[in-house]
C-alpha cells in the first residue's frame, strides 16, 4: 500500500483511522465548542485514578454517528483498538486521552473486516469518517509509535499529517505538540507493516473542536511546520535527584519534549521502550525508576503491554506508591498523580514483553 488510500478504502480493508486524535466523548460533530474546563486540583488521591479498564460506550467523534464503540475482544483485533479512553466522565479531575493500537490489515480478523464494510454500507450519503481538518480550544499532544523493537524510533509506516495544511511526511516515532486553535488533518496512513501505538491527550475534561474545512487556522503561514514535531530524545537532559538510574539494558528512550525542545509547549513529555527479563538479562530484580516526590504540575504515569492477542496484558508488575499506599498493577493502565500529590517509589518487575512507557506533566519543564 504504498499509494495513498482513502478514508472509505480503508474502513473496507478493516484499516479504518477513524481519528487523527482518534478522538472522542458522545460529541456531535456540528456542536459548538465548549470552553476546556482544566481540574489540576484534587483533595485526594484514589485508586480510580489508576486506570485500567476501557470506558463504556463511547462515540468516537470522528466515527460512524451515534454508534458506541463496540466492546474490544481479544484475538479479533480491528485495525484501531482503543485500550483506554479517559475524559472528565472517568472520575473528578480526570482529563481527556485516548490510548490505542493500530494493526495492519494482516493482523486484522475476518470479522472486523466484514464489520467495516457493513457499517460504511450503511452510512447516509453525505457523511464524512474520519477527522476533518480542525481545532481544539486546548493545547494537544499527538503521537505515534512503531513496534519495531530493533529500532524503536521506526515507525513501521509512513504516515502524511496536516497542520495549518502544510503536509509533513514522516516514518519514525514521534510526538508532535498542537497548540491550540492550530489547524490540523487530514492524517493519511500510506503504509503500515507492524502495529502502532498512539495516545493523545489535552489538560481539559471534556474533549472538544471545531471543523474548519477551507478556513484557516490560528497559526496559518507558519514557515517552520515541522518544527512542531519531536522525533528523538533530548541531548544533554538534566534528571533531578529522585530520579534512578535505570540500567540502559532495560530501557530505551525514544522521544522527550518539553518547551526547550519545542518553544511555548505547555508538556513535559519523555516515552521509552521497556524489554523482558530475557533480553535485559535482569530476570527477577526490581528496577526502581523514582523515589517518593511531588510536583507542581498534574502528572499521566502510563505502561502499555504488547500481547496483541491481548492488549490488556501488562506481561510486568509495576508497583507504584502514592500518598504512602502501595499499587501493584500487572494491566495496562495510567496513573493520574495530581499536583502535590506525594507518589513513589516507582519500581517495575517481572517484565516478560516490551512494555510501551510514557509519562507526560502539564508543564514546560519537568521538576
Amino acid at each position: 500500500m504504498n499509494d495513498k488510500l482513502s478514508r472509505r478504502t480503508f474502513l473496507r480493508s478493516g484499516l479504518a483511522i477513524t481519528a487523527t486524535n482518534l478522538l472522542a466523548s458522545p460529541l456531535n460533530l456540528n456542536a459548538a465548542v465548549c470552553p476546556p474546563v482544566v481540574e489540576k486540583t484534587m483533595a485526594k488521591f484514589k485508586p480510580d485514578y489508576i486506570i485500567t479498564e476501557m470506558k463504556k460506550n463511547v462515540v468516537l467523534a470522528w466515527g460512524a454517528p451515534n454508534t458506541p464503540l463496540a466492546e474490544y475482544i481479544p484475538g479479533e483485533n480491528r485495525s484501531m483498538e482503543h485500550v483506554l479512553y479517559i475524559d472528565g466522565e472517568v472520575g473528578p479531575g480526570t482529563f481527556y486521552s485516548e490510548c490505542l493500537w493500530f494493526f495492519p490489515q494482516s493482523m486484522v480478523s475476518p470479522k472486523a473486516t466484514k464489520a467495516a464494510a457493513d457499517m460504511m454500507e450503511k452510512l447516509k450519503p453525505g457523511v464524512k469518517i474520519g477527522p476533518q481538518p480542525h481545532m481544539h480550544p486546548f493545547d494537544e499532544l499527538f503521537t505515534f509509535f512503531g513496534s519495531n523493537f530493533d529500532d524503536p524510533s521506526d515507525l513501521c509506516g509512513e504516515m502524511e499529517f496536516f497542520l495549518e495544511d502544510q503536509p509533513v511526511t514522516f516514518d519514525k516515532s514521534c510526538m508532535v505538540y498542537i497548540p491550540a486553535g492550530m489547524k490540523h488533518c487530514p492524517l493519511n496512513m500510506k503504509r503500515m507493516d507492524k502495529p502502532l501505538f498512539h495516545f493523545s491527550m489535552g489538560f481539559t475534561s471534556t474533549y472538544a473542536h471545531s471543523v474548519l474545512g477551507d478556513k484557516s487556522g490560528k497559526y496559518a503561514g507558519e514557515k517552520n511546520i515541522r518544527k512542531y514535531f519531536v522525533f528523538g530524545d533530548k541531548a544533554g537532559r538534566k534528571t533531578p535527584a529522585f530520579r534512578k538510574n535505570i540500567p540502559g539494558a532495560f530501557i530505551t528512550r525514544i522521544t522527550h519534549l518539553d518547551s526547550e525542545v519545542v518553544k511555548g509547549s505547555s508538556f513535559h513529555a519523555e516515552t521509552s521502550w521497556i524489554w523482558p527479563e530475557e533480553r535485559s538479562g535482569l530476570k527477577g530484580k526490581d528496577v526502581s525508576f523514582v523515589d517518593k516526590h511531588t510536583h507542581p504540575f498534574p502528572e499521566i504515569i502510563a505502561f502499555f503491554g504488547t500481547d496483541f492477542g491481548d492488549i490488556h496484558k501488562l506481561h510486568g508488575e509495576v508497583e507504584l506508591w502514592v500518598e504512602g499506599k502501595q499499587y501493584k498493577i500487572s494491566k495496562s493502565f495510567v496513573a493520574i498523580i495530581p499536583e502535590g500529590v506525594e507518589h513513589g517509589p516507582l519500581k517495575v518487575r517481572n517484565v516478560q514483553k516490551p512494555i510501551f512507557h510514557y509519562n507526560v506533566g502539564h508543564a514546560g519543564m519537568y521538576s
